[in-house]
C-alpha cells in the first residue's frame, strides 16, 4: 500500500453528523449510514459528502483516504436487521463508484469495523480471542472486495482491538487500528497511547501498518510523553471538533466546536513535528475543517 509514502494524506471529515443534520435523511438506529447506499435520496446526498472531501484533495492535488459505511456491520447487527446480507460488500462497491465518479485518482478506500459494544466505555470490551472470533466474519468478508486497507475505528480497549487486529491481519490487507483516547492521552481503558500502540505491536509482531486516533480533539495526543518508536507508528488522526470529553459531548444536543484555529495548530503540530501524515475529522468537522488543514500544511 502506497498510502504511507506521502509526508501528508487528507482523509474525510464527518459523515454522519452531517447526515443528522439533513431534513429527510435517517440514519438507521443499528447500523447508522450503511443502509442509505439502497435509498435513492439518501445515498446521492452521501455522495455529495465523500464528493466534497474528494473535491478539496483534488484542489490541493493531495491524496485521501475515505472510508466505506461499514463501521457497524458486523455480522450480528446485519442479521439483526432488515438489509441485505451483502450489505458489507455493497457498502464497498458504493464508496468504489462515488471514488471512479469523482475522476480523482489519488483516492485510498479503507474499510471501517466498529467495537462490539460501546466505544467509549472498556468495561464492556471483549477480551482479545472474543474479538477475533467476532470480527472475523466481517473482515473475511470486506478482505474479499477491492479495499485498500480496514481499519479498526474508535477502539477503546487495547484487548478487543488487539482481537480484531487479529482478524483484521488474517485477511491479508493492510490494517490499522484507530483508538479512542481522553484528555490524558490515554485509551478509553486507561492505558497510555504509547504504550497500547508498543503493547500491540509486541504481541502481532509489528504486522499492522500502523495506528490512528479518531472521535478525539488533537490536544488529546500527548505526542511528548511517547517514545520515538511508538511515534514512528502513529499514522494518522480523525479529530473531533471540540475538546469537551467523551461524556461531556454525549450530554449536548447540538454539535460541540471549539476554535478552528486551535484545531489545525494542533493538527498541524502532529504532522510537521511528530510525523502523522493522514489528518481528517470526526465529530463536529465538516469540508471546513479539511480546508484549514490543508491550507496550513501545505502553504
Amino acid at each position: 500500500m502506497n498510502l504511507l509514502k506521502n509526508s501528508f494524506v487528507l482523509s474525510e471529515a464527518a459523515i454522519c453528523e452531517r447526515l443528522r443534520q439533513i431534513d429527510g435523511v435517517e440514519l438507521h438506529p443499528t447500523l447508522f449510514d450503511a443502509p442509505l447506499i439502497y435509498d435513492a435520496r439518501a445515498s446521492k446526498v452521501l455522495a455529495g459528502i465523500y464528493r466534497q472531501y474528494i473535491d478539496i484533495a483534488r484542489e490541493f492535488e493531495v491524496p485521501i483516504l475515505i472510508a466505506a459505511p461499514t463501521w457497524r456491520l458486523d455480522a450480528g447487527r446485519v442479521a439483526a436487521a432488515d438489509v441485505p446480507a451483502s450489505i458489507n460488500s455493497d457498502a464497498v462497491d458504493f464508496i468504489q463508484s462515488v471514488r471512479d465518479d469523482s475522476g480523482y485518482e489519488d483516492v485510498f478506500m479503507a474499510g471501517l469495523l466498529a467495537p462490539k459494544n460501546d466505544c467509549y466505555d472498556p468495561s464492556v470490551a471483549l477480551s482479545a480471542n472474543a474479538a477475533e472470533l467476532f470480527h472475523s466474519a466481517q473482515a473475511s468478508e470486506l478482505g474479499h472486495t477491492s479495499l485498500d486497507c480496514l481499519v479498526a475505528q474508535t477502539m477503546p480497549s487495547v484487548t478487543e482491538a488487539e482481537g480484531m487486529a487479529r482478524a483484521m491481519i488474517s485477511t491479508g490487507l493492510p490494517s490499522v487500528v484507530s483508538f479512542c483516547i481522553n484528555r490524558n492521552g490515554e485509551v478509553m481503558d486507561g492505558t497510555p497511547l504509547g504504550e497500547a500502540i508498543d503493547l500491540l505491536d509486541a504481541k502481532l509482531d509489528g504486522a499492522l501498518l500502523g495506528y490512528k486516533v479518531n472521535c478525539s480533539h488533537p490536544s488529546f495526543v500527548d505526542a511528548e510523553s511517547m517514545s520515538a518508536r511508538a511515534l514512528s507508528r502513529l499514522i494518522g488522526i480523525n479529530a473531533n471538533a471540540s475538546s469537551k470529553d467523551h461524556s461531556e459531548l454525549e450530554q449536548m444536543e447540538e454539535t460541540a466546536e471549539d476554535s478552528l484555529e486551535d484545531w489545525v495548530d494542533a493538527m498541524l503540530r502532529l504532522n510537521r513535528d511528530y510525523g502523522v501524515k493522514v489528518l481528517g475529522g470526526c465529530c463536529g468537522t465538516d469540508d471546513r475543517y479539511l480546508r484549514a488543514i490543508c491550507e496550513e500544511v501545505l502553504g
